[in-house]
């Protein structure tokens, strides 16, 4: 299915989420009620060269995790001058690439994971006018939970036609028992899960590994990033000269981290990689002036980066309603 199909579908079709009450939220954020349901879009489309890209949401968390910084005080400033509370309100992000043949999805969300605020993925794709079984390929920046557990349920395949790739690097760290049993308590169940999502994929050998630096897919390659997780990988899309880079969780609280990007969070696995990480891709983004789209950053989650007087900033991309009256 091309953009103009889903644009003559998306016609007729709802463009909103039934159903999907998020959690109550700051004063920012209009809270559900019964004549206001509380729904949000679900997918956000843009045009890279002669591709269709598509943010696709797989919903929100209320984060509370704890932001890492030698300079905590500038941390809690920078917070509060950008109105954020806690806990936070967190984008999932996933992204549909469609290219040629191809209907990619960068990350594949929670699924049932990290409770009913989220999960929402297959949701989304299907108000953007694709069901699961229309996916031909999954790209996982990495395989913590709200990146992989999208990927199956109840032990069975979501997207049935699929080929899962991933580095090889992180692969071969979330399956092997002795990492598992040489981590600390507080990561081991993100060993269990990771396995969990990968398993069906794998018996039916549609799991695929790379190397950093290759050609994953046709116009897309893989970018090393690694320090949150050992083969944390970014997927960087060209078409006619255009570049779009999907870096994953390079950035966890936008807020805080443009401007003082020595701000880890405590998922990192390596946190002085994860700084060094995103101190040179946000250098390159600035420099370079190519597109970025973030898996936390507020939805769409696709902007620009630039420098500022402190670290940097973020521009996403403005807003356009391109729907078609009929």
């Amino acid at each position: 299915m091309n953009r103009r199909q889903f644009l003559q579908q998306a016609a007729v079709a709802s463009i909103v989420l039934p159903g999907t009450a998020l959690q109550p939220q700051p004063a920012h954020a209009a809270t559900p009620t019964a004549d206001r349901p509380g729904r949000q879009a679900g997918y956000y489309w843009l045009q890279l060269g002669n591709v269709q890209v598509a943010a696709v949401s797989d919903g929100t968390l209320r984060s509370s995790a704890r932001l890492l910084s030698e300079h905590q005080d500038k941390v809690a400033d920078a917070l509060k001058n950008a109105y954020v509370t806690s806990p936070r309100s967190t984008s999932v992000n996933a992204f549909l690439i469609l290219a040629s043949d191809r209907r990619i999805l960068v990350d594949a969300g929670s699924g049932k994971l990290l409770g009913p605020s989220v999960n929402k993925i297959v949701r989304s794709l299907q108000n953007g006018g694709f069901g699961p079984a229309d996916i031909t390929d999954i790209l996982l920046t990495h395989i913590h939970g709200d990146h992989s557990g999208g990927l199956t349920v109840e032990g069975k395949r979501i997207f049935p036609a699929a080929t899962v790739h991933v580095n090889r690097v992180e692969a071969d760290f979330w399956l092997s028992q002795a990492n598992m049993d040489n981590s600390p308590e507080y990561f081991r169940p993100m060993f269990v899960k990771g396995r969990e999502s990968l398993a069906p994929y794998l018996s039916a050998a549609k799991l695929s590994t790379f190397e950093a630096g290759q050609t994953v897919l046709p116009g897309i390659t893989a970018v090393a990033a690694p320090g949150h997780t050992p083969g944390h990988t970014c997927y960087m899309l060209e078409s006619q000269g255009e570049k779009l880079l999907f870096w994953g969780d390079t950035v966890h609280v936008a807020e805080a981290q443009f401007p003082l990007p020595d701000t880890a969070i405590e998922y990192d696995l390596d946190p002085q990689a994860a700084i060094s990480q995103r101190q040179k891709l946000f250098a390159q983004a600035a420099e370079k002036g190519y597109l970025v789209a973030g898996a936390h950053i507020s939805f769409p989650g696709i902007g620009h980066v630039g420098k500022a007087a402190q670290g940097y900033q973020w521009f996403p991309i403005p807003y356009v309603n391109d729907a078609v009256d009929q």
